[in-house]
């Protein structure tokens, strides 16, 4: 795989990182809160071969600067990444987003419906957040926030809940390590950033506007989303397909690489 060319694109003098690599139809992926564009490693090492995969780093994560001022919600999110892809000229493409950045994924197809073509959304869910997950997640933040770190018991039992396979050991101490070394200036940006993740709006009221084809995975033992979610969404998504990626958690494509990759390759097809 040729490797992916590191770029930024400004917004309000805020730079958005993001990787670009590969030729062809254009695969857009946007990653997780508490994750980077990193975790599309397994993905992208494949599927460049044929398409141009562009992989960005959400605000406040990865090397991408905090959120600029006027940054309100997992919409305005989307409208920056679909200027992005304005800025690239890509007119076209298929985006396919994990936990938030399903959510992100699917205002982007509300916002430019003629723009995205297909989407995929990994272990997410686009309602409403249940208050229990807001309070958890809320908790954590706060924790950390309070402690200007991360100390590695939390890093842990955050680590647990995104990994179930025992496998994937290396990306597992790889995500532990990136959460206790998470500087005061990341800490305070991500406890911006994440009331918008945690408190965003519920999009299935508007899922009957989708008219391109859409496939929902989920991790068979993901710890963070639910399969009943899964099942919610795909009723409310005419058309849609639903794959349980078996021995997996809320991150599939990293513990499930071989099997996400094919799922990817035969609905891109």
């Amino acid at each position: 795989m040729t490797q992916p060319k590191s770029n930024s694109f400004s917004i309000d003098n805020q730079r958005l990182h993001f990787t670009d690599v590969g030729q062809g139809p254009v695969l857009f992926f946007v990653h997780g809160f508490l994750a980077d564009n990193t975790m599309w490693q397994p993905q992208i090492a494949q599927l460049s071969e044929n398409y141009r995969c562009i992989s960005v780093d959400l605000w406040s994560h990865g090397q991408s600067d905090s959120m600029p001022t006027g940054t309100t919600s997992l919409i305005t999110i989307a409208e920056h990444c679909l200027s992005l892809l304005d800025y690239l000229n890509v007119h076209q493409c298929c985006v396919i987003g994990n936990g938030t950045g399903s959510a992100i994924a699917a205002e982007m197809v509300l916002a430019k419906p003629a723009q995205i073509s297909k989407l995929v959304m990994a272990n997410s869910f686009i309602g409403f957040e249940p208050q229990v997950n807001c309070a958890k997640y809320q908790a954590w933040v706060d924790q950390i926030s309070e402690q200007k770190q991360c100390h590695e018991q939390l890093a842990n039992t955050i680590a647990d809940m995104f990994f179930v396979n025992s496998q994937t050991s290396t990306a597992k101490s790889a995500f532990i390590s990136k959460l206790i070394h998470l500087s005061p200036t990341q800490i305070e940006q991500l406890a911006l950033f994440s009331p918008l993740a945690f408190y965003k709006r519920d999009t299935l009221e508007l899922v009957e506007q989708f008219s391109l084809p859409c496939l929902i995975m989920i991790g068979e033992q993901n710890q963070l989303r639910t399969m009943l979610e899964a099942y919610l969404m795909q009723d409310c998504i005419t058309g849609s397909r639903l794959l349980q990626i078996a021995n997996s958690g809320h991150f599939s494509n990293i513990e499930q690489a071989e099997k996400v990759n094919q799922t990817l390759e035969s609905f891109l097809r």
